[in-house]
């Protein structure tokens, strides 16, 4: 009777004991919901140390101190500036007044410079969003007008593409050169340099210069080369590719020929609509560019 008598007194003990606790401790799902964040959560932040119960019962109940819920919303506001578990761990295990200091400036200097990055990225957005909105009221296409272009940089390879591996081999090493955040998408900046053999009717491949325009103080690039100043002839048209002929040119020709106009320099094709823009080939826009003089 002894033995029994002890066992019961023992388990009515323990469920006084646990009977006080609950006043003061939270279940995980209470503390979870307090913090707004899940009891897989807490089982984890258990499992690797970081936020550990003040008490699991004989079930496998977790339970937590209230002074605990002070620490888990800190651990999550570290998270959300970016500190992985294991950092966060280690702040735990080693902090002072001195190192939460450091570490905090080290998180602000770093969003600072993100801030800033992004700034630098929006504003680049900005302009490709205005660069197409203007897409959408292009001139008459196959109608020629003259343009005086100041001196133009572009990065070149300075060789002519024999096919079309050549070329794409060409625009991937040029882009790769390029110092810029988002530099192609949404620009005409892409294209070719040609001689005249470029408006003589072929269906073959005309072999031209890859090339990409910069702005010399934003590049620094080996393969910067400088496109002459003046007047050019141009025009845009479609259903075209770079290197390529089309039917369109000989309204260029006959334009030059009632001017009495020479062509005095190297013809520039470039895309104004291409595939960073548009699946649609009927939407694809390049323009051709004629230096001249009389």
């Amino acid at each position: 009777m002894g033995e029994e008598y002890s066992f019961f007194d023992y388990r009515t003990m323990k469920k006084e004991k646990e009977s006080r606790m609950r006043k003061y401790v939270l279940t995980i799902s209470e503390l979870a919901k307090l913090r707004n964040t899940t009891s897989e959560t807490l089982r984890h932040y258990d499992r690797i140390g970081l936020l550990k119960p003040v008490y699991v019962s004989d079930g496998g109940h977790r339970y937590y101190s209230i002074r605990q819920y002070e620490k888990l919303g800190t651990i999550l506001e570290l998270k959300e500036i970016g500190m992985t578990l294991g950092e966060i761990k280690e702040y735990f295990d080693n902090r002072n007044l001195r190192k939460s200091y450091e570490m905090l400036k080290s998180y602000q200097e770093r969003f600072e410079k993100h801030l800033e990055e992004q700034i630098r990225i929006n504003e680049i957005m900005l302009k490709k969003l205005e660069f197409v909105r203007g897409l959408f009221s292009l001139p008459e296409m196959e109608r020629i007008f003259e343009k005086e272009f100041p001196v133009r940089h572009m990065i070149t390879l300075g060789r002519e593409s024999g096919d079309r591996e050549e070329h794409a081999m060409a625009f991937t090493k040029l882009e790769g050169s390029l110092e810029e955040k988002i530099p192609i998408l949404a620009t005409d900046r892409m294209g070719v340099f040609a001689d005249q053999r470029i408006l003589i009717p072929s269906d073959e491949m005309i072999p031209a210069v890859p090339m990409v325009l910069v702005d010399p103080e934003k590049e620094g690039s080996k393969y910067v080369r400088e496109i002459q100043a003046g007047k050019y002839v141009c025009m845009m048209y479609k259903n075209g590719l770079l290197e390529k002929y089309h039917p369109s040119f000989e309204k260029i020709k006959q334009y030059l020929y009632q001017k009495h106009y020479r062509i005095c320099g190297p013809i520039l094709q470039v895309y104004i609509v291409d595939a960073t823009l548009t699946n649609e080939e009927e939407e694809k826009v390049l323009e051709i560019q004629v230096p001249v003089e009389e």
